[in-house]
């Protein structure tokens, strides 16, 4: 702007409006941290609160105002609106919209406005007159494509306008912008390395606007803004983490370095923090449905600075290949959902949502599939227990089954699991000792039942069977000293041949012990043997 004595300012009013609008520039260049243009605020509070170092943060249409080349990174059309109080009576709006072409291939259109409201208008530079608005505008259309998988180029074309009462002025000029990206795939970013790094260089004033309103053109200085951004996203969920990093190096003047932080939660609430150059920022956002709020806050010498913004997104865009795989991971996914496979449906889901994290079909069928799996494992456990109340092991071991498929690591589940076991094991093993038992096959049913005592030495009759066995089948372990002698006698009369001597001492064991089956046994055979040959030589050992 032109040089003006303090006289001639003195001397003509209207000077003094042009004065007003210099001092609502100064501080829009203060709120951006000593920035060079008025309209480095850009078009969301987003990139203010991670410190304004928006040069490397791609898929958002706000990093156009700064980088060109973003838009080459838009994935869905939005919308952007963008309201900053600055300090006195200086407000600075934006609105900007971005319609992506095809994959890689989108442009952008943008309008700012930075105005002071109510300067006042004198006559002889006493008596008030009136009041008017000093503003100026900024208008952009950018252009971004792919030009490799690796380089992204674009370009903006800026018309700025000032006007101050009746004196007003206009300028055409141009940005460029650079990115290259050292990723190339969404898995590249689930893994800490090289390749979650962005590298972006935006070129601003290439073409200087010149803006003349009286004698001296404005002329906005050419800024250098390498940058850098760093995306992590952790897997298995939908978080993401961005590290932005920013220097602006005008080509008058002195460089400033930026960066901060962003952390988003499901891709729902956001956390931001950043130093911007001069201090410390601080943000966050939230985000419903397609619409996203984000505030951002830094303070100033002056005072505090709240900037708040509003976009909305819509339409999201594909190349046909991706399309393609797209539809096959969807279509097997559905597949499983309609047979309510949960756990290859919940997988193929994740494929989805892992290869395309930006497609909102597979956030809610995610969503859908884990209410319904909830909704039937809390069945079948309901199911499980209502049979293990009733003693049914048949009916509730499959409905545990069933429920552990659903989910692995479900405790409830778990905890069935291993009551079923045992009740299983308990009356299993009791069953076929009982019948064992009842063939008078003690040493089997010695087996099974002593499985059961181990286990439970209460359940049912367990007891009584397992040592009423034991007396059948270990004879000397049951039986009284008495007995056990008399037993001993009939075996040494039985080896010597004299089996009338052994039935008379057997039968006197049998006597006091009416359930042994091997005395039982060992008797019935020295009987017949007395029967065949009262005088035989001793028999093998019995």
């Amino acid at each position: 702007m032109m040089t003006l004595s303090f006289f001639r300012a003195w001397r003509r009013p209207w000077l003094w409006v042009l004065l007003a609008l210099f001092a609502a520039r100064a501080q829009a260049q203060t709120a951006t941290g000593g920035t060079i243009s008025p309209f480095e605020l850009g078009g969301s509070a987003r990139a203010l609160g991670m410190g304004d170092a928006a040069g490397a943060l791609t898929g958002d249409g706000d990093g156009f105002f700064n980088n060109p080349a973003i838009l080459a990174t838009l994935k869905e059309h939005q919308i952007l609106t963008f309201h900053a109080p600055l300090f006195g009576d200086t407000n600075y709006d934006a609105a900007a919209y971005t319609h992506p072409l095809g994959p890689g291939n989108s442009f952008g259109l943008a309008l700012a406005r930075l105005a002071v409201d109510g300067v006042p208008l004198t006559e002889d530079n006493i008596l008030p007159t009136g009041t008017f608005t000093a503003e100026e505008y900024q208008a952009l259309l950018g252009y971004g494509f792919r030009l490799t998988d690796e380089w992204d180029l674009g370009a903006t074309v800026k018309y700025i306008r000032e006007q101050f009462n009746t004196y007003e002025g206009s300028g055409v000029g141009l940005d460029l912008g650079i990115l290259y990206h050292f990723g190339k795939s969404t898995r590249d970013f689930s893994q800490l390395g090289v390749k979650n790094l962005t590298l972006g260089v935006g070129f601003s004033n290439v073409l200087q606007p010149e803006v003349r309103l009286v004698q001296t053109p404005d002329t906005p200085d050419r800024v250098l803004r390498p940058s850098l951004s760093y995306l992590f996203l952790p897997p298995g969920t939908r978080d993401q983490l961005w590290l932005v990093l920013e220097s602006q190096v005008p080509v008058a003047g002195m460089p400033d370095y930026r960066g901060g932080a962003e952390y988003a939660w499901n891709e729902t609430a956001f956390l931001r923090a950043g130093f911007d150059g001069v201090g410390p920022t601080a943000g966050a956002g939230l985000r419903i449905s397609d619409f996203q709020l984000d505030y951002a806050f830094n303070q100033r010498d002056l005072g505090a600075l709240h900037r708040f913004s509003l976009s909305y997104r819509f339409d999201q865009v594909r190349d046909k290949l991706e399309t393609q795989r797209i539809d096959l991971l969807k279509w097997v996914a559905k597949s499983y959902d309609s047979s309510n496979d949960y756990g290859p449906a919940l997988k193929a889901w994740e494929n989805v949502r892992r290869e395309f994290p930006d497609d909102n079909e597979s956030a809610r069928a995610l969503q859908d599939l884990q209410r319904r799996r909830k909704s039937e494992l809390e069945k079948q456990l309901r199911a499980a227990q209502n049979a293990m109340e009733r003693g049914d092991m048949e009916r509730a071991l499959p409905l545990v089954a069933r429920a552990l498929a659903l989910d692995p690591s479900n405790p409830t589940a778990k905890a069935l699991l291993r009551q079923v076991d045992r009740k299983a094991i308990l009356s299993t093993n009791y069953t076929k000792g009982v019948e064992a038992y009842s063939r008078e096959d003690y040493k089997q049913a010695i087996e099974y039942l002593q499985e059961v005592y181990e286990i439970d030495p209460h359940y049912r009759d367990v007891n009584f069977l397992y040592r009423d066995a034991q007396s059948h089948y270990l004879p000397l372990e049951s039986m009284s000293k008495e007995s056990t002698e008399l037993y001993a006698k009939g075996v040494e009369a039985y080896m010597k041949g004299d089996f009338r001597r052994a039935v008379d001492c057997w039968g006197q064991v049998m006597e006091k012990n009416p359930k042994n089956f091997l005395v039982r046994r060992n008797l019935e055979e020295a009987k017949e043997r007395l029967k065949e040959k009262p005088s035989a030589e001793s028999p093998a050992n019995p």
